[in-house]
């Protein structure tokens, strides 16, 4: 499934994988992995986990490559 990137690097998360990961609209959290491969994971963020972590992998990496291969 595929998503347009908005001039501010949004994206719309499908509803098939809000439900998935049981997010609810303002009051949940995800957070994005780059993997060795360069697959990206995205999964619900821990309650205690909101806002922007940076993990030192790949600086720079633009979103357009981060979602190249998004996997759950």
């Amino acid at each position: 499934m595929a998503n347009r990137l908005t001039i501010k690097g949004q994206v719309t998360v499908p509803k098939e994988i809000r439900d998935f990961l049981h997010l609810k609209s303002g009051g949940s959290a995800i957070e994005f992995e780059i993997e060795e491969d360069g697959r990206v994971c995205i999964r619900k963020a821990d309650a205690g986990k909101r806002g922007r972590e940076d993990s030192g992998r790949r600086p720079g990496a633009d979103i357009v490559s981060l979602l190249s291969g998004v996997c759950i």
